[in-house]
């Protein structure tokens, strides 16, 4: 099995690659500190373990890069954001495993994932976490946005001010951790 890692901190390279060869044998494993030369790496690779943050190039860039090889990429990330996480699962990402999780979650994860499975259980579970995070008002018009209605529509049905849609809006993303209404309705796609 050939593996590559791109994570630009050399700790989670190191770690993550010592808990693998551990448990796989024999397994080739290359890690990349950053996104130079990872597309050659990537063709040969059966599985690539991509870090969500890297400093010299953008999370979406990094995506489109390794377009060709999505169905092969599993995320790593201590801090997921739901609309990030949710764009590179519609465009075919394997899972996310989070760097923070003990290694038997590590392992069953990636097991799960060898098998054929998509792994996002850890976002779907923060997910539900935010939505629990809501006031019964921002509740309401959190499910008014995911049916689509714009703030003037939230605001006449549920009787109060499109400022007041606009400030739960706000809330609601930032919540949530997304930039936009469309990232929200992304993330919460596998509930609707």
């Amino acid at each position: 099995m050939r593996l590559l890692i791109i994570d630009d901190h050399p700790m989670t390279c190191a770690g993550l690659k010592s808990l693998l060869q551990a448990y796989y044998s024999p397994v080739d494993i290359e890690a990349r500190h950053s996104a130079v030369d990872v597309l050659a790496l990537a063709a040969g690779a059966d599985y690539i373990f991509l870090d969500m943050h890297l400093p010299d190039m953008g999370f979406l860039a990094m995506l489109e890069l390794l377009a060709p090889y999505m169905s092969r990429v599993i995320l790593i990330s201590a801090a997921p954001e739901l609309g990030a996480v949710q764009q590179a699962k519609n465009r075919g990402a394997r899972g996310l495993l989070l760097k923070n999780a003990d290694v038997n979650h590590i392992l069953e994860g990636f097991k799960r994932i060898q098998a054929g499975e998509k792994v996002f259980d850890d976002i779907e579970a923060e997910s539900t976490a935010y939505v629990d995070m809501l006031t019964e008002r921002q509740r309401s018009v959190f499910d008014a946005l995911l049916a689509g209605l714009s703030n003037k529509q939230i605001a006449r049905v549920l009787a109060i001010s499109e400022h007041t849609v606009k400030e739960h809006v706000t809330a609601i993303l930032s919540i949530f951790g997304v930039r936009n209404r469309l990232e929200l309705v992304l993330s919460q796609q596998h509930k609707v």
